[in-house]
């Protein structure tokens, strides 16, 4: 009798399991300012996708010679081949949050089939309004990383 409850006790467990198929996506972006003086801004920016939801279930990012990891709230996917269909073109909008408020907005592109030089990031400060352009590095590069 003990080891037909043991079983059916296992049984019960090991059904309410759950396993989800989740994809990280690390990419890499860098500010290249317009004049001598300013330094280089980069950041590193990961996503998390649930294949089986297919959809996104979180993100952050985090600027280079920073430990601080700054959430990232999905709000928006639009697809932009509207002359080509299947390109794999598109927008992607996340709210920044830092301590508790929206801070900013990250409006991530993919355009030029995919292309590398085709992605980049506008960041536009939701208390100034101003927007900062990022492209894309290479995931290679050593000063693209997370910090612990």
């Amino acid at each position: 009798m003990k080891i037909r409850i043991f079983f059916l006790t296992m049984i019960m467990l090991g059904s309410g399991i759950a396993r989800a198929d989740v994809q990280s996506d690390t990419a890499c972006y860098v500010h290249v300012p317009h004049d001598e003086v300013s330094k280089h801004i980069r950041f590193v920016v990961r996503s998390y996708f649930d294949n089986d939801l297919k959809k996104e279930i979180g993100a952050f990012v985090q600027y280079n010679g920073s430990k601080e990891i700054i959430p990232l709230v999905f709000t928006k996917y639009v697809a932009t081949d509207t002359d080509s269909p299947g390109l794999g073109n598109y927008e992607i909008s996340r709210i920044e949050i830092n301590n508790k408020k929206v801070t900013g907005e990250y409006i991530f592109y993919q355009t030029g089939a995919g292309h590398t030089q085709g992605k980049y990031v506008k960041y536009i400060n939701e208390k100034t309004g101003k927007t900062t352009s990022f492209m894309e590095t290479d995931a290679d590069d050593p000063s693209c990383k997370i910090n612990k």
